[in-house]
């Protein structure tokens, strides 16, 4: 079955270059992981971890855990090595950094398409993740970016990156709240990835020891439509996953307003209120995801 990438709530980032961290990935209890050789790896390791995270992949039993790869942004020249070399573990997604024009984002998927075919694939059968916040030049480029390939299955927004490129001085205040740029443009990714009916994940807490803070972004991201968060410490999965979980009344009244809708095609009176197609669809979306994650 095709995996719905609306129903991924955590994201947790692993190097791809550390064998320790990857062999504790699997059990950090993530939806999703992130083998990263971006960031997280030096320059002069980026080789050594190309084979280390394809061969870790590999001799995983994945389980329920999707795995996807972050490339090196397409600019650095390591990209098109980074695919070729990891290909062979199957990964289920590649997630593109720095992603700011739809045609980087088709030359990454045509790469796939003559990697699946050499391997007998179906073609299209791996996905791409870009993160597309991370430039202002992407910004206004919002939409396009959603839809610049049919594998673009989900976004993700990264605030870091986009304050060293604007040359902002921090990301949040003194009380751990999202300065007015950053919650702009988390708006904004938002409602393009929505409006292309694809998963839209938050941006980390980079502040470990900020619980708090990570438990009010998570709650309030699920709570504005997003999909899923981004974590970068096993220790950020536990609190992710929770937000993003329904809650045992929400999905009692999901049950019964879609009982309810049997027999209406518009609107209809429900609990003492009128609702119509847009409460139908969301009630679907909480069942489906407490279904994903055993809750009903």
């Amino acid at each position: 079955m095709p995996v719905d990438y609306r129903l991924l709530r955590s994201w947790l980032f692993v190097p791809g270059d550390s064998e320790r961290k990857l062999a504790r990935s699997w059990t950090a209890g993530a939806d999703a992981l992130i083998v990263d050789l971006e960031d997280a790896v030096a320059g002069e390791r980026k080789a050594i971890a190309r084979d280390m995270a394809a061969d870790a992949i590999a001799a995983a039993a994945r389980g329920k855990t999707l795995v996807s790869i972050r490339i090196n942004a397409i600019d650095s020249g390591l990209a098109d090595d980074d695919i070729a070399r990891t290909f062979r573990c199957r990964p289920d997604a590649y997630v593109l950094p720095k992603a700011s024009d739809p045609a980087d984002i088709r030359r990454v998927s045509a790469q796939l398409a003559i990697l699946e075919g050499t391997a007998g694939m179906r073609i299209g059968a791996t996905a791409i993740v870009p993160i597309v916040t991370e430039h202002p030049r992407a910004i206004p480029r919002l939409e396009s970016l959603c839809g610049a390939d049919p594998r673009v299955v989900a976004i993700m927004c990264g605030n870091e990156d986009l304050a060293a490129a604007i040359g902002a001085r921090r990301v949040k205040d003194e009380s751990g709240a999202m300065l007015e740029v950053f919650r702009v443009v988390r708006a904004l990714a938002l409602l393009a990835g929505s409006a292309a009916g694809i998963g839209v994940i938050d941006s980390p807490v980079v502040e470990l020891a900020a619980t708090e803070v990570l438990e009010r972004e998570s709650a309030e991201a699920a709570a504005m439509g997003y999909t899923g968060k981004l974590a970068i410490h096993p220790a950020q999965v536990a609190p992710v996953n929770a937000a993003f979980l329904p809650t045992a009344p929400e999905i009692e009244q999901a049950q019964s307003l879609l009982e309810a809708a049997q027999g209406h095609d518009g609107a209809f009176r429900f609990q003492d209120r009128m609702v119509d197609v847009p409460h139908v669809r969301r009630a679907e979306r909480i069942l489906a995801l407490a279904r994903a994650h055993a809750m009903a």
